[in-house]
């Protein structure tokens, strides 16, 4: 179990979380468009994708094409001699505006973890804050950081059930915010 743990804390602070970076220069970080309700329904895009149906890369990544959403994004790379990691961005529109969905999903002999995030612009990152926080029913005391890319990160452990965790960042320099699930279940040894 010991391994598993520090696999996955390895994968999370090298892989996962600096994977936020993509949203800093990415259009839809800095997009103009009409921003009216575009927090809830960023949120509920983020609930729909992500969170109603446990995670599976290959069923949300379906569902993105089946939506005709452009994939920006698509590729594979070899983190270590034995972790892959497969990237998938698409850009979709909202009535209220643009946003992007990032996959990923890493595999190993000791992990197996798929993360998927939803990034938009907002007017008010506190309010888009609160709005996540009372919609996902999520408790006000995460874990807050600094991200390795110098992001503001808050994160809630076990959100959804054991291994997974939930982050809020603050892409700083813009007006960008991305939430993101990954679910880690941990490998038998």
């Amino acid at each position: 179990m010991g391994v598993t743990k520090i696999a996955i804390g390895a994968i999370l602070l090298g892989t996962i979380h600096p994977v936020s970076a993509f949203a800093v220069n990415a259009e839809h970080a800095t997009a103009a468009g009409p921003l009216a309700n575009h927090d809830d329904a960023v949120i509920n895009t983020f609930q729909v994708m992500c969170t109603l149906e446990p995670e599976n890369f290959e069923r949300i990544s379906a569902t993105a094409q089946a939506m005709s959403m452009r994939k920006s994004t698509d590729k594979t790379e070899k983190q270590t001699a034995d972790i892959t990691r497969h990237l998938e961005v698409f850009e979709g529109t909202l009535t209220t505006g643009r946003f992007s969905l990032l996959l990923e999903k890493i595999s190993g002999p000791a992990i197996n973890a798929t993360n998927c995030g939803v990034a938009s612009n907002t007017q008010d990152k506190r309010a888009f804050f609160d709005d996540m926080v009372r919609t996902l029913h999520l408790s006000q005391s995460g874990s807050t950081r600094t991200s390795l890319n110098g992001n503001p990160l808050t994160t809630w452990d076990d959100v959804y059930g054991p291994h997974t965790f939930l982050d809020f960042t603050d892409l700083r320099g813009s007006n960008g915010v991305l939430v993101q699930l990954l679910d880690a279940p941990a490998k038998p040894e």
